[in-house]
């Protein structure tokens, strides 16, 4: 005998507990027999569970992968239907059929049939995942297409159930378009596509509206303008100054530097290596083909004997920082500009951005100040007093005898000679910096120059940048090294305002 059974047999015959109140004085009833684990019911396993089960064991599973063993059992239990209650909850990372208790297994197969006539209720998260890894490897269903359908209907309900599968779900849907090859146009709708798409129009900007431009802008910046106080108070200046500004700064790092302002807010296109279907179950099998698919001009995969790579721009593909720095920086300079109440500070923002954002600031509310100026408007209710004041003035005008009329000669011209100072040709620069700037020309000793000043090197290059601004819209001398450079598209023009004058 056990020693289950022994002790179940001891409390059952004790003469103590029998003859004591607690026993002596009940009134007995119906009561369930106390029996051990192995004598209760357990659930009859069908047939089908059995056989599938039973996969695992074969030679084949022996050296296959897991990824495999769960593709041949999906699609052993494919159209596999069961009733049973299971109303417990249980965890499992990365879930199989393997993993699972017939009780478990029976359960899954149960809530499965039920989704797949439309009653989707919430269930235990390893029977989610199961389902969707069977989606992924098109378990269920004849075509692709169909099964994608049916995995992003699935997912749109479910996440109002429980939306923690909302992290996995955009990045599979989008692998399930790629590696099937369905029409890019069904990943719309996803929010990594909906992020190339309003990058994609700040690097056509000269292709897009205004209200484009914005949208695109207040989609990708970190700093929101939604939590603007200003912006709150003068939203149509706002994205009247941001639109103008992109635009400025990006005709200016088109016309002046190598790279565009696209490129230096987000980056570069960079292609990496890239695992389908990430954090799940999938087993590949095309595991050896070639072929390409572009989602849009700055997303595209690529495979090669199997290997996939991705070309996109990578890094934080949300809301980005250099952008919104940008955007406060904005927001900053319109406070100043109309001494708003509360003001901000910013960070990030090199000089020469913030003289184009300013000189914009300065030209808009000027357009608006001539605008106003220019408006006529007419007071229908005083033109009675008009015309009554005009024929007045017309019977007083009607005389007999016209007076002659008086010429009175012009007062002759002063002429005041202008005389030019000596040294003075025009040039915003004085004699200081004309000698710093023409040794950086002519490649005479810098240091030098700047000690016979009586200046520090760095002082003359900034005053330089400064009052030549107005004349190139940019800065003539670069000090982000050790030493002054000029930069070299203006050096001819330099030349010409500033000849050598020891030839």
């Amino acid at each position: 005998m056990s020693d289950t059974k022994e002790i179940l047999q001891q409390i059952l015959n004790d003469e103590k507990l029998l003859k004591s109140r607690a026993f002596r004085d009940r009134v007995y009833t119906d009561e369930p027999i106390i029996r051990t684990a192995s004598q209760l019911p357990r659930p009859e396993t069908p047939e089908k569970i059995k056989e599938m089960k039973g996969l695992a064991f074969t030679p084949e599973a022996y050296w296959k992968t897991s990824a495999w063993l769960f593709y041949t059992q999906g699609r052993f239990m494919e159209n596999f239907e069961d009733v049973y209650p299971y109303n417990e909850d249980f965890v499992k990372y990365y879930p199989s059929y393997r993993d699972m208790s017939t009780e478990q297994l029976r359960g899954y197969f149960s809530w499965r049939t039920r989704v797949r006539k439309g009653k989707i209720e919430k269930a235990p998260t390893p029977f989610v995942y199961v389902y969707l890894y069977e989606l992924i490897n098109c378990i269920g269903y004849a075509e692709p297409t169909e099964c994608f359908q049916q995995f992003r209907s699935f997912c749109q309900q479910y996440a109002s159930i429980d939306d923690s599968i909302e992290k996995y779900t955009d990045t599979w849907l989008r692998d399930f378009i790629v590696y099937y090859g369905l029409d890019c146009s069904l990943a719309d709708d996803l929010e990594d596509v909906k992020y190339d798409k309003q990058l994609l129009t700040l690097i056509h900007w000269d292709e897009h509206s205004k209200d484009e431009l914005f949208t695109a802008i207040d989609a990708l910046s970190s700093y929101q303008l939604k939590k603007s106080l200003f912006y709150a108070a003068f939203p149509d200046d706002m994205k009247e100054i941001i639109v103008r500004s992109f635009i400025k700064l990006s005709e200016f790092f088109r016309d002046k530097r190598k790279n565009s302002l696209c490129d230096k807010l987000f980056g570069n296109i960079v292609e990496c290596t890239y695992n389908m279907f990430p954090s799940s179950i999938f087993y590949d099998r095309q595991s050896l083909r070639d072929c390409e698919y572009v989602l849009n001009e700055i997303h595209s995969y690529s495979c090669k004997s199997g290997k996939w790579k991705c070309r996109k721009y990578y890094g934080n593909r949300g809301r980005n920082g250099h952008l919104g720095d940008l955007i406060k920086a904005i927001d900053s300079l319109m406070r100043e500009k109309k001494d708003f109440k509360h003001k901000i500070s910013y960070t990030g923002v090199s000089k020469t951005a913030l003289k184009l954002i300013q000189a914009e600031i300065d030209a808009m509310y000027e357009e608006q100040r001539r605008a106003e100026a220019a408006k006529i408007e007419i007071d229908l209710s005083k033109l009675a007093g008009i015309r009554k004041a005009a024929d007045s003035t017309r019977e007083k005008l009607l005389v007999d005898d016209e007076e002659p009329e008086i010429i009175t000669a012009p007062p002759e011209p002063v002429i005041v000679d202008e005389e030019v100072p000596d040294g003075v040709d025009g040039s915003p620069l004085d004699c200081d910096e004309k000698l710093f700037i023409r040794a950086l020309l002519y490649g005479r000793d810098t240091n030098a120059a700047a000690k016979s000043c009586g200046k520090m090197v760095s002082i003359l290059a900034d005053s330089i940048n400064e009052k030549l601004f107005d004349f190139f819209g940019d800065t003539v001398i670069d000090f982000s090294a050790d030493s002054p450079e000029l930069i070299e598209d203006y050096t001819d023009e330099l030349r010409e305002m500033f000849p050598d004058n020891k030839e």
